[in-house]
């Protein structure tokens, strides 16, 4: 029989359940009080006894990459394993707020400053999960958590896996050709090499940000969005041929998307296109995309300056930084350059959420060339307002 707690219920000896957040065909999530812990937490429990391999690959697989990830826009993880029962459980921090799809009805376009906002929040949130080589292969506004305060997270791995092909935990979970995710959401590759790169996760946001911005189908010409997902809720099906077949209808040219800055517009075309390597290439280059239109073009005050010193130099170098994710080094992928002897590849990754979120510095290499305040950097860390880091004998600060 599944186990789907109540309010009231005891679980485990000492976790209290306050209340049931969410119920899905393999877990529940329920809001809980654990003793140790002075807030209420989330516990996502599986409904039933983990017997069969597949449903212990998806279990473990999420818990293998949450615990793996520390940007602030996935939920922090506290606790996980698996239960003397056979119950497999995950302790995270419970959040305030609503998923995308109850947080906005989709029936008109959002506002295209807090639109972009919303989805460089959501690239930011992937971006580090594809630099360790890891796709999410779900997002949808289910997925995508819009916290009171107005801070989005990304939420459910369970389908996530290496896009390299190899598994994240154990052998590969999905054998069967099936499409991966949700249909609406789904990207042209499911129908052609079945092969899923960050690229494909790229797809999925530029189709939520051309929903949000619009409120419309993307393959419909002045077509309301939910007017079609009522036409398509029967045969789901059709996503899948208009994501194949149906190239997308340019966004300025949609009803009252005729204003929309052009950057804005050429980034969520360009992450719609039917091959994956004409995309963005990941979530940290589309989240780079959206940060420079939110500045440059929107007038939302997101920049801070990053100052360069370079050995034997005597003035630093001044850089515009937006949120975003950047990779530092001497690669020609590496969005901040530095030519220098003592930099020969690529070192560290700085992501940034914006205010009033502090930059986290996270090094690739941990050989000791990655330095704040002058000692070795070996773990993610937040940068705070007097820090300065080095990559190899280049020096740098982030000023605000």
């Amino acid at each position: 029989m599944a186990l789907e707690l109540q309010p009231g219920d005891v679980y485990a000896g000492n976790i209290q359940i306050l209340d049931v957040l969410g119920k899905g065909a393999f877990a529940c999530v329920y809001k809980v009080l654990v003793p140790g812990y002075g807030d209420p937490l989330a516990l996502k429990l599986t409904k039933e006894p983990v017997t069969a391999g597949d449903q212990a690959q998806r279990a473990l697989r999420e818990i293998t990459i949450l615990r793996s990830l520390t940007n602030p826009h996935v939920v922090r993880t506290f606790d996980c394993g698996l239960r003397p029962d056979g119950h497999i459980y995950l302790l995270m921090e419970f959040l305030e707020g609503q998923a995308l799809d109850e947080w906005h009805d989709f029936e008109s376009p959002l506002d295209p400053p807090r639109a972009a906002s919303l989805v460089h929040q959501v690239c930011l949130g992937l971006s580090e999960a594809h630099a360790k080589g890891i796709v999410h292969r779900d997002v949808k506004p289910e997925n995508i958590f819009v916290e009171d305060n107005g801070h989005v997270r990304v939420l459910d791995f369970g389908l996530a896996r290496s896009w390299d092909g190899s598994p994240v935990v154990g052998v590969n979970a999905t054998k069967t050709h099936m499409v991966v995710g949700t249909p609406h959401y789904a990207q042209p590759e499911q129908l052609k090499t079945r092969q899923l790169s960050p690229a494909s996760d790229v797809y999925s946001m530029g189709l939520l940000l051309y929903e949000l911005l619009s409120a419309c189908s993307p393959f419909h010409h002045g077509r309301l969005l939910n007017e079609v997902k009522q036409e398509f809720a029967k045969q789901p099906l059709m996503w899948l041929k208009c994501h194949a077949e149906t190239e997308a209808v340019p966004l300025d040219e949609q009803p009252g998307c005729e204003r929309l800055p052009e950057a804005l517009v050429r980034g969520v075309m360009r992450s719609l296109a039917k091959q994956p390597e004409q995309r963005p290439p990941d979530a940290g280059a589309l989240a780079n995309i959206l940060g420079y239109a939110l500045h440059r073009d929107m007038g939302v005050s997101v920049a801070a300056s990053l100052r360069i010193l370079l050995p034997g130099e005597r003035h630093h170098e001044d850089r515009l930084f937006l949120p975003g994710s950047y990779r530092i080094g001497s690669g020609e992928r590496c969005e901040i350059k530095l030519r220098h002897d003592s930099v020969l590849r690529v070192h560290a990754v700085v992501e940034w959420s914006g205010m009033p979120h502090r930059p986290q510095l996270r090094p690739i290499i941990g050989d000791g060339t990655v330095q704040l305040n002058d000692r070795p950097v070996h773990k993610p860390i937040e940068l705070g307002p007097e820090d300065e880091f080095s990559i190899g004998a280049v020096r740098m600060a982030i000023a605000f």
